[in-house]
């Protein structure tokens, strides 16, 4: 009865889909990465061509370092995306982060969780990349820690979203064009409140883009300095031209 007068939808369309998950119209729209040619360390994806159809993608290199990763430019160990920053997927994180969509917090971890890159090493703690506190009070909530949430959950892995902090509050990246001014940008933005939280420990960073990834490597580079063993990224999008 409660199924007819509140029927199960799309949680993107709006469609009558079971359970409320994402429907099969909406999931072919998304670009997922796996699959394809990457670099072994930040995840970048390599071969992409200017089509609607993720299929037509070609994997005619074999996975390797990227530029920046052979320059040694990042302190995380491994990175890596479900998805291109592009389209349905890259509106509805915009409706979630910016709108107060709550709703599509549950449907987008599902998405992080359903096709969670299968060579990250097993984490001992995950943790979310922090917003700056007045930032956080405009938007009551940390898009990242609602996707770091309901991955612990699937990993069954330890979740603290307090470890790391914000301490200053920094133009954003998208504004910054020159990846070394992006560098400076964040550089001393993070503090860590408990290094007994991360000491000797395997972390997993999670953060809901990865565009040049200078913000994610300062945060690995703060819990490094602090005794973490090792740090590995997971997002949900990679921003790159397609």
């Amino acid at each position: 009865m409660l199924d007819f007068i509140f029927p199960s939808v799309c949680p993107f369309c709006e469609s009558v889909s079971k359970d409320r998950r994402v429907c099969n119209n909406c999931l072919s729209e998304i670009r997922f990465i796996k699959g394809g040619s990457i670099c072994l360390r930040c995840g970048v994806p390599f071969d992409l061509t200017e089509t609607s159809d993720q299929d037509a993608r070609v994997e005619s290199v074999p996975a390797h370092l990227c530029g920046e990763c052979l320059l040694g430019r990042f302190y995380f160990d491994k990175a890596r995306s479900v998805a291109f920053y592009y389209g349905l997927l890259r509106d509805m994180l915009h409706k979630f982060k910016y709108q107060g969509k709550l709703n599509l917090g549950e449907a987008l971890s599902n998405i992080l969780i359903e096709n969670f890159p299968d060579d990250l090493d097993m984490p001992d703690i995950i943790i979310p990349v922090p917003l700056y506190i007045g930032r956080l009070r405009k938007r009551e909530y940390n898009q990242s820690v609602v996707l770091g949430e309901g991955l612990s959950r699937y990993l069954r892995v330890s979740f603290n979203p307090f470890v790391l902090r914000r301490v200053r509050d920094t133009r954003p990246q998208f504004e910054i064009k020159n990846g070394d001014e992006k560098r400076k940008n964040v550089r001393g933005a993070f503090s860590l409140r408990d290094s007994r939280e991360i000491k000797e420990k395997s972390v997993l960073i999670i953060d809901d883009i990865f565009t040049t990834g200078s913000t994610i490597d300062e945060c690995a580079r703060v819990l490094l300095d602090f005794g973490a063993s090792r740090v590995q990224v997971v997002t949900l999008m990679r921003a790159v031209q397609i």
